[in-house]
């Protein structure tokens, strides 16, 4: 029997109904690399809920979505208006990640997520990265067509010694980048696996996990299959499962 995977779902309006969502992008490299059964979880104020559900999963994944996080969940005025935000995806997303961490599941998560983690143990981020000076904009065209979107933007540098450089075997790679928000003070509790040119955080780790616990501001789930780094990340967060 293959390990269970919760993906955490997005609260989205689709035609005139709320919808609670997931590309599938994110679902297909969890099949075809990780080898798993995915499973949906609701966006939905779960506090509550969450060991419950986390208990009766192998694992936790964490997709990028659309949205920001609410900039007064980590200290910062509120957005102005109009800005897309997702208040029921930060909710139960942070719960899930809170108890998947303490009950040492497996977790992996890709832009949005990673800023979850961060503002979950305590980081902040910047509200609009290129607006910050000295970093590049690392949001994508949206004139372009999806594969220059999602094609590779710029490098990271992987952190000598860490656990992406004993994963992946590399120092240095190619990514794509669509985000807006990054993060800006590191979350005690988080070690940086990689970096780009700019300064921006790219790779973290929970540093006290006693498993796979991996958060990348890229999305590797793009093209997967394709990508020698993607498939490694995939595939360990696999192996973890099964462990």
């Amino acid at each position: 029997m293959r390990p269970v995977v919760g993906i955490v779902a997005d609260l989205r309006t689709i035609g005139l109904h709320a919808n609670h969502a997931v590309a599938d992008k994110y679902v297909r490299p969890l099949v075809e690399l990780s080898d798993v059964t995915p499973l949906l979880i609701p966006a939905t104020d779960i506090a509550d809920g969450a060991e419950g559900i986390i208990d009766a999963l192998d694992g936790l994944f964490v997709p990028g979505g659309y949205s920001n996080v609410q900039r007064q969940l980590y200290g910062v005025e509120p957005a102005p208006e109009g800005e897309d935000e997702d208040p029921a995806r930060d909710k139960s997303s942070m719960h899930l990640i809170k108890a998947a961490l303490a009950a040492s599941k497996p977790v992996f998560g890709v832009c949005r997520g990673i800023q979850e983690v961060n503002v979950l143990l305590g980081g902040t981020l910047h509200p609009r990265l290129h607006e910050v000076e000295g970093r590049m904009d690392h949001r994508e065209d949206k004139d372009a067509p999806i594969g220059v979107q999602y094609g590779p933007a710029h490098s990271v540098d992987v952190i000598k010694g860490g656990y992406l450089e004993d994963l992946l075997s590399e120092r240095r790679f190619m990514v794509n980048t669509v985000h807006g928000q990054g993060i800006d003070r590191l979350a005690e509790g988080l070690t940086v696996e990689a970096v780009a040119d700019d300064g921006t955080i790219e790779a973290v780790t929970v540093t006290d996990a006693k498993n796979y616990a991996v958060f990348v501001q890229w999305h590797p789930e793009w093209k997967a299959s394709e990508n020698p780094q993607s498939r490694k990340l995939y595939q360990a967060f696999g192996m973890a499962l099964r462990r």
